[in-house]
């Protein structure tokens, strides 16, 4: 209520002042009514008083009680003191509009880059927030490479250790020969704890996807996925088995595994075909699913972002294509190995709202500056025109002395037009003199007077004769 009182008390003081400043007056200069004073000043308090309203983000309905009070007090003034309610009114509307107008110019832009700096601020927060999921999966997925790494080194490397132990027993072989196979026994298998204690630290993996994997097979997998209620139909080419290596033959399991939990997750009900071949030195993994009629309201993960950046260390590529059906195709070497350099997970969505970020930035404050110079050059260019006007126009309606003296009452149009300037003076002194019933007349300087007033001339016609010749002095 205390703000509302506020309101209203603004309202009824601004409607007041605003009336005394009407009342300033006009200001002349050099006997020339040049503008109204009390108008002006009327207009420059009320656009700042809007100006500073908008600046201090007032509430409507806060701005909706002053403008009723200045409506009400202006019509209480124009009554009192006006004698004319309406007019009254009307002047408080006036005055309303000037403070509105510059509320709103200040107000509205404001809340506009107020609200694209907010868009900017969730969508940076969107992305951080992808970027972090798929940091996640990737390091997931990461985990369960170097688990399956584990499994398949270390099951290689205990397989030698034993091989060079039962060969160091064999007394048929010399002494040195047998004492540097239990060496080679002793190093296979502190590499092989040393593989496990290094896997352990850098991953601290746990149980998941990856490890619910060993030991299993591409069938054991959709036979897993048939038992959970997917309707699955497998065409596996039987050289694939001997033709992948263990690495290849993982991520083909990490594939099918997750484009089978894609497909009951999203397109639930959908049969799931799955098709492996080798092509040349590639297996290809196609799986092709019907789309759900309506996208499922669960949200998506970073399955595919993982598995795609697991496929890519191997040297593969994984492509999706969404048409009539769904479907995702895995190429791999049959004989993978995981590369040296890290595989590109594309263009990081930070990197790339940060770029568009930047771009509106530097649209906003080109806009910006054309907004500021296109009026700028405008009014340059309409006061170069206005003083070149005022310039020739002044030059253009100068009557010298001698030629003045050559036209006298009763002279021809004619005559008198061939010794005028080619125009009439500006702001011509036409109260001077009273002009002759039924003519018309026209005003020219004596000198070319850019600020100061001399001699005018004034010449009146009045059915094609010149009817009067007179002399006005400067003021």
């Amino acid at each position: 209520m205390r703000a509302v009182a506020v309101a209203v008390l603004a309202g009824a003081v601004f409607a007041g002042a605003m009336y005394r400043l009407e009342r300033l007056g006009r200001v002349e200069v050099s006997g020339l009514a040049v503008f109204d004073a009390g108008q002006l000043a009327v207009i420059v308090a009320a656009t700042g008083a809007g100006v500073v309203i908008g600046r201090w983000r007032t509430p409507v309905s806060l701005v909706a009680v002053g403008v009723a009070a200045v409506l009400l007090t202006s019509t209480l003034i124009g009554l009192w003191v006006r004698s004319d309610a309406v007019r009254g009114l009307v002047i408080g509307i006036a005055y309303v509009s000037c403070l509105i107008l510059a509320m709103v110019a200040i107000a509205v832009p404001r809340a506009r880059r107020s609200y694209v700096r907010r868009g900017w601020e969730l969508a940076f927060a969107e992305a951080r927030e992808h970027e972090a999921r798929v940091a996640q999966a990737v390091s997931r997925e990461r985990e369960a490479m170097a688990g399956e790494i584990h499994d398949g080194l270390g099951h290689r490397l205990t397989l030698i250790a034993v091989q060079a132990a039962r060969l160091s027993l064999d007394e048929a072989l010399p002494e040195r020969a047998r004492v540097e196979l239990q060496r080679i026994r002793e190093h296979a298998a502190a590499a092989s704890e040393e593989l496990g204690e290094t896997v352990a630290l850098l991953a601290e993996r746990s149980p998941g996807a990856g490890g619910s994997l060993s030991g299993l097979g591409i069938e054991d997998v959709v036979e897993r996925a048939r038992a959970s209620g997917v309707a699955v139909d497998c065409a596996l080419a039987p050289e694939v088995a001997a033709s992948v290596n263990d690495y290849t033959h993982a991520a083909l399991m990490r594939a099918v595994q997750e484009g089978l939990t894609n497909a009951a997750k999203h397109a639930p009900g959908a049969a799931v075909r799955v098709a492996v071949e080798v092509v040349g030195d590639e297996v290809v993994l196609r799986m092709r699913n019907a789309l759900a009629p309506s996208p499922s309201s669960e949200r998506g993960g970073h399955g595919l972002v993982a598995l795609r950046h697991r496929i890519a260390i191997l040297g593969g590529t994984l492509d999706v294509e969404e048409g009539a059906d769904f479907v995702l195709t895995v190429r791999l070497p049959c004989a993978a190995a995981p590369s040296t350099r890290a595989a590109d997970l594309g263009s990081s969505r930070l990197g790339v709202l940060a770029a568009e970020a930047a771009r509106a930035e530097r649209r906003h404050r080109r806009v910006a500056r054309q907004a500021w110079l296109v009026p700028v050059v405008v009014a340059f260019v309409l006061g170069v025109v206005a003083a070149g006007y005022f310039v020739y126009n002044t030059v253009a309606s100068v009557l010298p002395p001698e030629r003045f003296a050559a036209i006298a009452v009763g002279d021809s149009h004619a005559s008198a037009v061939s010794v005028l300037p080619p125009t009439q003076m500006l702001d011509a002194p036409r109260s001077a003199l009273p002009e002759p019933a039924g003519a018309h007349c026209e005003y020219y300087e004596s000198a070319v007077s850019f600020f100061e007033r001399v001699e005018v001339y004034r010449v009146c016609f009045a059915d094609d004769r010149v009817v009067a010749v007179d002399t006005i002095p400067p003021s």
